[in-house]
């Protein structure tokens, strides 16, 4: 029986081959034809690769944003985080920063101003410390921070700061701000501390986020230092169009 199933297949391979060799020249030709056609008409395949951009463009923003959807607790409501701004704020912009960032430095002034202007923008501020030990530690520090006016003062201090963080610079602000320094560094050394940031580095990595300073606006990822322009055009248009006015 084994014998006479092996005789059968090679029966029908004999048969097969010129079949799949005919497949496999019509294969060729066809490849060369449409080689020489694009190269031709190179045009087409310029608005075909520009169609293939956009299309895995749009693919990444639904990804981005169906992220945000199923991260928004974290992302929004966070017990860990501290915030600026009214709870029930039309417009929440949450920033990923870290203190050694020089353009999360250069973008805190406009983000300030565009809070002051605007009563209905809240602002939650991620510690994501990716830079360096030290950004690690000025963002535990942040954390161990029992009471928000003294975060807000403490964050705008080192975001004022020139230059890098470091041990001696973070000690000085703590005293600036008038709280017991071996009391936050305690605090900051709890394991607590560490998830927190644990947690929201794993965040950024659900949300495609690497780099900093990188700005959740309603919904909408907006990686890079923007300017008060760019971040004024982003509000207005997360708070969506105005109603028009009845005649």
């Amino acid at each position: 029986m084994i014998k006479k199933c092996l005789i059968i297949c090679s029966f029908l391979g004999i048969f097969a081959a010129p079949t799949l060799t005919t497949e496999v020249l019509a294969d060729e030709a066809f490849e060369k034809k449409v080689e020489n056609y694009l190269m031709q008409n190179p045009d087409v395949l310029a608005r075909a690769l520009e169609n293939l951009q956009d299309y895995y463009a749009i693919e990444d923003a639904k990804r981005q944003r169906q992220s945000v959807l199923d991260n928004a607790e974290e992302l929004y409501s966070s017990s860990s985080d501290f915030t600026l701004g009214p709870k029930n704020a039309s417009v929440t912009i949450v920033e990923f920063f870290d203190y050694n960032c020089g353009y999360c430095k250069r973008v805190f002034p406009s983000l300030m101003k565009i809070v002051e202007e605007n009563d209905d923008v809240r602002v939650v501020f991620k510690e994501f410390p990716i830079l360096s030990e030290n950004s690690r530690t000025a963002a535990s520090y942040a954390l161990a921070l029992d009471e928000q006016l003294k975060f807000l003062t403490y964050h705008s201090k080192l975001m004022s700061s020139r230059g890098s963080v470091n041990p001696a610079l973070l000690e000085r602000t703590l005293k600036e701000i008038g709280v017991d320094v071996e009391a936050v560094k305690s605090r900051a050394a709890d394991t607590s501390i560490a998830e927190t940031i644990d947690r929201t580095q794993a965040l950024a990595g659900a949300l495609g986020i690497n780099g900093t300073p990188a700005f959740v606006i309603n919904d909408e990822i907006h990686p890079g230092a923007l300017s008060e322009d760019q971040l004024r055009e982003l509000v207005a248009e997360a708070r969506g169009p105005k109603p028009k006015s009845a005649n």
